[in-house]
């Protein structure tokens, strides 16, 4: 059997939520104009990121290891990039609409108050200010407190730089 990677994308607003759930051994690509992601979460699994350009080449691990790690993929924004598992995975991307907008993300693990930028949950059911949540349920963040508890789960907070 041929190793495959499934990939799922909603758009929301100014950025798109993704996911790549894929097989033991399994090989993506990505090309430099499609390329516009900014953060990686890992729920199962690993792979390498590795970039293929004339100039340089480069590559990253992104595993499972630290469930509360987000990863800072941007330097592979607008290269080649080919994804290399050594065994079955499900990895969430955060991708910008405009590469030349820049955003922060950060994983809570706590209460917090906001000011502006999206929160995502991107594992588990965790509650926010009493409602529970789901993987890709996403909210616009205000200035406001934010009763966070994280139930197991895992909740990102990205805002444009």
């Amino acid at each position: 059997m041929i190793p495959r990677i499934k990939r799922l994308f909603k758009k929301v607003e100014d950025f798109v939520i993704c996911a790549e759930i894929g097989d033991k051994n399994a090989i993506g690509v990505e090309y430099p104009e499609a390329r516009k992601t900014l953060y990686q979460y890992v729920i199962k699994g690993s792979a390498y990121i590795h970039t293929i350009d004339q100039d340089r080449y480069d590559n990253m691990l992104i595993d499972d290891n630290d469930r509360f790690k987000l990863f800072d993929v941007k330097k592979f924004i607008h290269s080649r990039v080919i994804l290399s598992s050594e065994e079955d995975f499900m990895i969430l991307g955060f991708n910008t609409t405009d590469k030349s907008i820049d955003w922060n993300g950060k994983i809570i693990k706590e209460s917090f108050t906001g000011d502006s930028g999206w929160l995502i949950c991107l594992n588990g059911h965790p509650i926010v200010n009493g409602k529970k949540l789901n993987r890709f349920d996403y909210a616009k963040v205000s200035n406001k407190f934010y009763d966070v508890q994280l139930n197991d789960g895992i909740i990102g907070v990205f805002t444009k730089v």
